[in-house]
């Protein structure tokens, strides 16, 4: 009896610890499904939408940041707020459809926690903040050659607010041949790295740009006219050109921009080269100024008719003559002499020759520098008509 009861008692603590086994895993299921479920909501509310921010993160320099949870059941009004590294920095009410923003400078270096919440809504993100960046440039110079190069200051930016400098790292001073510099473009460089604080530091690099020197002609260049705009074989005198440099100017023929007759009429340079150990640096003008003086000629063969006196000194020409000296080619003519007796009185008396107008094309071109002065006689007696019809001259004038 008693090995039957043992039996009875063991069988019924099986049994009960069979039972306890089973809620004991059952509770644990449902626990473990509890904490699922929830997890899962924790993870719906606190992993919605997304903080951004645009480039990078420094210290001292604003930044701003962006969440927008993009989710429909947030009411207007709802509470916002950021923290940045566990310290409330900004708390707000919500606007529908808006995403929230957070203007934010941090004041350290190294990594931000930064969590956005609006309602029940948050997102954490992880943000490093890098050194601030100073920015070093050089200035860009432009010269002509033989000036004195100035102080090269540069200029810095990017200092955090409260944070300067006055003057480090580079000198401004020029590391070439400063008095004499070919033309050319160069680097303007810094001479030393820099190092302040925590900045990074960057460098733009300047340029130094010597333009040629244009140099002046001092001759004047003139010519007589005659039908051709050059000049042949011309003789440069420069002026302009730094002292010790050697430069000469030479072309064969130089040419005006025409052939006619003028004051400060152009002569193109074009074809004029420079040379020497320093031709490089140097330049002509497009163009000079010279002239073209007219071209003296004669005007010979000119005849004037007697006459009976008539007490005037008035004149009638027998002959035009013709131009001696004329270009071959040109064309230019007489087109009116105006003459007078130079005495109104009997006798052989010399002509005067008052004016003389050229016409042609080229008439602007030359000048009458010499008349043959014809001579020609005032007669008191009358003609052989005058006395086969038994007239005597009359004087001008008389009754």
């Amino acid at each position: 009896m008693q090995q039957e009861r043992n039996y009875k008692e063991e069988r019924t603590d099986l049994i009960i610890g069979i039972i306890t086994v089973l809620i004991v895993l059952s509770l644990f299921v449902w626990l473990c499904a509890s904490i699922g479920r929830n997890a899962r909501n924790y993870n719906a509310m606190n992993n919605v939408g997304e903080i951004s921010a645009i480039g990078e993160t420094r210290r001292g320099s604003e930044q701003t940041f962006t969440y927008d949870p993009q989710q429909t059941d947030i009411i207007d009004g709802a509470v916002v707020y950021w923290t940045v590294n566990g310290e409330r920095v900004y708390e707000g009410a919500y606007t529908s459809g808006e995403p929230v923003t957070l203007n934010y400078t941090p004041t350290e270096t190294g990594k931000l926690e930064i969590v956005a919440k609006v309602g029940k809504y948050k997102q954490v993100t992880t943000v490093d903040v890098l050194k601030p960046r100073l920015t070093i440039t050089a200035p860009n110079v432009t010269l002509t050659y033989g000036e004195e190069l100035p102080m090269l200051n540069y200029t810095v930016d990017g200092f955090v607010e409260g944070e300067d400098v006055s003057d480090f790292c580079y000198d401004g001073k020029c590391v070439h041949d400063c008095d004499k510099m070919d033309v050319g473009v160069y680097e303007l460089k810094f001479d030393s790295e820099c190092s302040y604080r925590d900045y990074e530091t960057e460098y733009v690099y300047g340029k130094l740009t010597i333009l040629p020197k244009q140099l002046g002609v001092t001759n004047h260049f003139s010519k007589l006219y005659d039908a051709t705009n050059t000049i042949d074989k011309p003789q440069f005198q420069l002026e302009g050109i730094v002292e010790g440099d050697e430069v000469c100017a030479n072309c064969d023929t130089l040419y005006f921009d025409n052939k006619n007759v003028g004051n400060n009429k152009m002569i193109m340079l074009a074809n004029v080269c420079l040379e020497g150990a320093d031709a490089h640096n140097y330049v002509l003008p497009d163009f000079i100024c010279g002239s073209i003086t007219p071209r003296a000629i004669k005007l010979v063969g000119l005849t004037v008719k007697n006459k009976v006196y008539d007490g005037t000194t008035k004149a009638e020409i027998n002959k035009m003559g013709t131009l001696s000296g004329v270009v071959e080619g040109d064309s230019v003519a007489i087109g009116n002499i105006n003459v007078t007796f130079e005495d109104a009185n009997v006798g052989e008396q010399k002509i005067a020759t008052n004016s003389i107008t050229l016409i042609g094309a080229d008439k602007d071109n030359y000048t009458v520098v010499e008349i043959e002065n014809p001579v020609a006689t005032i007669s008191d007696k009358a003609s052989f008509w005058d006395r086969l019809l038994d007239r005597e001259p009359i004087a001008q004038g008389a009754m």
